[in-house]
């Protein structure tokens, strides 16, 4: 939680127009400040927050493990696409 007690939010990558048309504003700078956590006006960030816990290896598997998938399932489309019917 924040230090006034509301929720976190974790905002990435975004649009700084579509942003700005959200808070009705006429445009937003296409940059982030960050504020050093010293400074009165300072925040705590926790950039360990979505930490990578996956090793290569488990990414590699787990991308032929969905390719097999995919795979399975076009030739199973194609096997019941051109079957044989009665």
């Amino acid at each position: 939680e924040a230090r006034d007690g509301g929720a976190r939010w974790l905002a990435m990558r975004l649009e700084p127009g579509a942003v700005a048309a959200a808070w009705q504003l006429p445009a937003l700078a296409p940059r982030v400040l960050r504020l050093d956590p010293a400074l009165p006006l300072g925040h705590e960030r926790d950039l360990e927050l979505l930490a990578n816990t996956l090793s290569p290896d488990k990414h590699r598997g787990y991308a032929l493990q969905w390719f097999g998938l995919a795979a399975a399932a076009a030739a199973i489309t194609l096997l019941l696409w051109f079957r044989k019917r009665p």
